[in-house]
C-alpha cells in the first residue's frame, strides 16, 4: 500500500513544547487537511524500589483541570536517545538514578492528531540522589506499593494513559498478580 502525499504544510503555530501544522494530503483521489501537532517525543520512566514500592508524581495538568498521579515522564532533547532522556527525567524529577533501565514498549500517544511518540522503561536498582527540578514543575512525589498503584487504576486515582499503560506492562515481569489486584473476588 503506498502512503497518501504531502501535498503541502503550513505552520500556523509555534511553541517551548510543540509546532503545529495544517497539511494537506492526497490519498489516492481524495485530498484532505490534517492539523498536526509536532512534538519530538518524550521518554516515561515507571520507578520500582526492592520494596516493591513505585515512586509516581502527582502535578497540575491545566488541559485536564485536575491533578494527576503519573509516572514520571519529560519531552526529549532533539537528537536525544530515548533512554538517556529516560535517565535525565528520573533524576531531574525523582532524584533516583537506576541501575537497570528496561524498555517495556514505545507507542503513539494520540496518532489521529499528533505525532508524539512515549519510550516506556521501568526502571529499578535504584539509587537517590539529588532532584533537580525544571523551575516551572512543581511536583509531589508519590510513592505507593506497587499493588496499591495498580488498585489507584481501577478506583479512578490514576487516569493518566501512560501511567496505566506503565503499570499493566511492569506488572507481570515483576510477578504482580494482575488481574487478582484489578478485579478482586468478590
Amino acid at each position: 500500500m503506498t502512503l497518501p502525499q504531502i501535498i503541502d504544510s503550513k505552520k500556523v503555530y509555534s511553541g517551548k513544547v510543540f509546532d503545529v501544522t495544517v497539511d494537506t494530503v492526497r490519498e489516492g483521489e481524495i485530498v484532505y487537511q490534517r492539523d498536526v501537532v509536532h512534538h519530538p517525543g518524550s521518554a516515561v520512566i515507571l520507578p520500582v524500589f526492592a520494596d516493591e514500592t513505585v515512586a509516581l508524581v502527582k502535578q497540575y495538568r491545566h488541559p485536564a483541570v485536575r491533578y494527576l498521579v503519573e509516572a514520571p515522564a519529560g519531552t526529549l532533547s532533539p537528537g536525544e536517545r530515548p533512554e538517556v532522556g529516560a535517565a535525565r527525567e528520573l533524576e531531574e524529577e525523582l532524584g533516583l538514578v537506576a541501575g537497570k533501565l528496561e524498555k517495556l514498549t514505545e507507542f503513539f500517544v494520540s496518532p489521529g492528531f499528533c505525532e508524539e511518540k512515549m519510550w516506556l522503561y521501568l526502571a529499578t536498582d535504584l539509587t537517590e540522589t539529588k532532584q533537580r527540578l525544571e523551575p516551572d514543575e512543581v511536583i509531589e512525589v508519590v510513592r505507593v506499593s506497587f499493588q496499591e498503584a495498580l488498585e489507584m487504576i481501577s478506583d479512578g486515582e490514576i487516569e493518566d494513559a501512560k501511567t496505566i499503560i506503565a503499570l499493566m506492562l511492569a506488572a507481570p515481569r515483576l510477578g504482580s498478580p494482575l488481574l487478582e489486584a484489578l478485579y478482586p473476588a468478590v
